[in-house]
């Protein structure tokens, strides 16, 4: 019999402590926190409807939400699951939070689990959690757990949420990103309060910048013609700064003629490397429609793309 962690469920809008199977955890690995994401199952009625997908990329961010390693996905089956180590900045720094992004072939994942370094509780997310937050999901078959005597019993079977970067079938989100915390062992914290504020989800399929439960303004606030595209101006009165301050300003992202970058989903300020060649910086790939950040990860300098667009869109000569 497998073992059991205390873990959270979400069924519908009710919110039960649950058992999560201690199975799904991967053993930790020295290179960084090791993810673990499960792809929904259908009863053998619906075979013929797959839940499989391919996972993008897993991203991890340390508690303070600085970002810390990435690493590159992989096909799940239906009921299949995909396992990573991401190699972060500093191994036994814990994942705050976790980014999963998938490609074009839409996935629906019905947990994840999380397994530290250091060895403390590594956080699991499940598919409940997307349909209670009104995302895209789908019934699935496969029990991650039990739940607690004094919720009944039983197994514990979670809904899949769905993940799709080219949004076929209104998939809006192409990622999502959760603390690894909220939904495990500090179950009486996250009792009574939202549930859906430790996890956001993102329209396209790079690292979710923001974070969760962040009161600060999240990109889902803005339509999807904002999302796409990123202005860059030359006009002099244009600074990038002067926008991200404004708590009233609303719009694309934007790269002003101060030399800085502002990400409007989240207000926040970043130099171009151009201007400030320093860990962090920023540059736009216009040919590839894509924001890079520049990181040090694992004692090497690598430029990882932390945004796509479909425009980027010139103002002034």
């Amino acid at each position: 019999m497998a073992h059991v962690i205390d873990a959270i469920g979400i069924f519908g809008t009710l919110l039960t402590t649950v058992s999560f199977f201690q199975d799904n955890f991967a053993t930790k690995n020295p290179s960084g926190a090791t993810v673990s994401i499960k792809a929904g199952l259908h009863d053998r009625g619906n075979e013929g409807d797959s839940l499989s997908g391919s996972i993008n990329n897993i991203y991890a961010f340390d508690e303070v939400n600085r970002y810390e390693g990435e690493a590159s996905g992989c096909n799940i089956n239906a009921g299949g699951t995909c396992t990573v180590t991401v190699d972060q900045r500093t191994a036994a720094v814990r994942a705050g939070y976790i980014s999963v992004s998938n490609n074009n072939d839409a996935t629906c994942i019905a947990w994840i689990a999380v397994t530290q370094y250091d060895g403390t509780f590594g956080g699991a997310w499940t598919g409940d959690i997307g349909r209670a937050c009104g995302q895209r999901w789908y019934k699935s078959v496969e029990p991650a757990g039990r739940y607690k005597e004094q919720d009944g019993g039983g197994e514990y079977v979670p809904a899949c949420t769905w993940l799709d970067a080219d949004h076929t079938n209104d998939i809006a989100a192409a990622a999502l990103k959760f603390d690894t915390g909220a939904y495990g062992e500090n179950v009486q914290d996250t009792i009574g309060n939202d549930a859906c504020r430790p996890t956001i989800f993102g329209s396209d399929n790079g690292p979710i910048a923001a974070q969760p439960g962040s009161r600060k303004r999240s990109s889902n606030d803005r339509p999807t013609w904002m999302l796409e595209q990123v202005i860059m101006s030359n006009y002099t009165s244009h600074d990038a700064a002067d926008l991200c301050n404004s708590a009233t300003s609303w719009g694309p992202d934007f790269v002003g003629v101060d030399g800085m970058f502002c990400d409007m989903g989240t207000k926040v300020l970043t130099p171009l490397c151009a201007t400030k060649d320093v860990d962090g910086c920023v540059e736009i790939d216009e040919n590839a429609a894509t924001l890079k950040k520049r990181m040090n990860v694992a004692e090497r300098a690598a430029d990882v793309v932390h945004k796509s667009y479909k425009k980027v869109q010139h103002w002034g000569h």
